[in-house]
């Protein structure tokens, strides 16, 4: 075979592979040499050891594959082609680089001397899918944030280069309309999301905060949990209306906990400071902790906790754990008498109903007689109007406490 006609066998082969893979680049200064960029795209994502800090990562991308082609005068017949692996950042380790690298002169032994570049970038497209054998990855912690920014973003284009049909509206949608929810995968369309969540949070039916999609807890399988305040931020709802939201669902779980004393204070009536329930500062910065759902019923106050209730403040309760913050006012007040805090070494005894005021004890007969405990917080409730059907978020009530 002629020189002549080599270079065209070299030549047709690198722009067959271009039709086949259009990110192909061919060197304009040697048509014989070309670059080629494979997406590293594991079927499972690839959990990464980031040391000294052994934190974890599973990333579903990771930098891409880079391929530097080079064809020699005599391939294909007498020489294999020339191939140079890389990645940005240096990711794949040098046994594995050398192992890739070598099968391309395997492979070129096995066809005898003919043309092997589309077999051969097939067989890495394959071996990527599988993460090339690997089952875990450790690198050092400076590749962390830049790995990590990658596969999101990588994730997030082609994404948004998709086509999917909205779960409510039903129509086809390109992705950079849609969001895929974080915990089930179901996608929606922007506008539907936001019409729907908007609403909820506006007349407070915050328990409707949960992906739309009919599979969603129908199953049993999963939990039925509701969407957190920096996934809401992700679709995007406007920060004012996130806000509220955790508002609401935190103050739903402070009164329907029975281990939480109020201010007595009656202008303010805050509820006390409480790690369980942090006062919200910075929406961003929650965490998904705060996504499980609402409507599990109150929380059962333990023997060691405060209990709700004048007659029952003092069970269980010693020394300074009678101290109480504030989270409004920073009022420090005593749990068993709600007056200014006394100090530790006075006496204070919580009060019963034999020490009920005259008209104390006439305003608790008349709210046994004349009203109905709240069935989702037991709160006393007298209905002022509308139909006998009541929603708790459209419930006009007249509460009363005893102290």
């Amino acid at each position: 075979m002629t020189e002549f006609n080599l270079e065209d066998e070299r030549a047709e082969e690198l722009s067959t592979l271009q039709s086949i893979y259009p990110e192909l680049v061919i060197n304009d200064s040697d048509p014989y040499s070309a670059t080629l960029e494979l997406l590293v795209a594991p079927a499972k994502p690839l959990p990464i050891t980031f040391e000294p800090q052994q934190d974890v990562e599973r990333l579903p991308y990771l930098p891409p594959l880079r391929l530097e082609i080079i064809l020699p005068a005599e391939y294909p017949e007498h020489l294999p082609p020339v191939i140079r692996l890389s990645t940005s950042p240096l990711w794949i380790h040098e046994d594995l680089q050398a192992r890739l690298t070598t099968e391309a002169k395997t492979l070129w032994e096995e066809y005898g001397g003919g043309s092997i570049l589309f077999s051969y970038i097939s067989s890495l497209q394959e071996q990527a899918e599988n993460a090339f054998g690997l089952e875990d990855l450790t690198l050092p912690s400076s590749m962390q944030k830049e790995l990590v920014d990658y596969s999101r973003r990588m994730k997030k284009e082609l994404f948004d280069k998709d086509t999917f049909d909205c779960g409510v509206c039903l129509e086809p949608k390109k992705g950079s309309a849609c969001y895929r929810m974080a915990r089930c995968s179901h996608v929606f369309c922007i506008n539907c999301l936001q019409e729907y969540y908007d609403s909820c949070i506006t007349e407070g039916n915050v328990n409707n905060i949960k992906c739309m999609s009919t599979e969603c807890g129908s199953s049993g399988k999963k939990k039925d949990r509701l969407l957190s305040p920096k996934e809401l931020l992700q679709i995007p709802i406007s920060r004012d209306q996130v806000e509220r939201y955790a508002k609401i669902k935190r103050k739903k779980k402070i009164e329907s906990d029975p281990n939480i004393v109020y201010c007595p204070r009656k202008w303010c009536q805050g509820a006390m400071r409480s790690d369980k329930y942090p006062k919200i500062t910075d929406v961003t910065q929650m965490d998904d902790s705060d996504s499980e759902a609402d409507d599990e019923g109150p929380a059962q106050p333990q023997e060691t906790e405060i209990e709700s209730g004048p007659e029952k403040r003092g069970v269980g309760v010693r020394g300074m754990e009678r101290l109480q913050v504030c989270e409004d006012c920073t009022l420090a007040f005593c749990v068993i008498c709600l007056a200014s805090w006394h100090g530790d070494f006075v006496r204070c005894e919580p009060r019963n109903v034999a020490e009920l005021t005259e008209d104390d004890q006439a305003s608790l007969n008349f709210i046994m007689k004349n009203t109905t405990p709240c069935p989702y917080c037991s709160v006393p409730c007298q209905k002022g109007y509308g139909c006998n059907h009541m929603v708790f978020s459209d419930l006009i009530t007249y509460m009363w406490h005893i102290y």
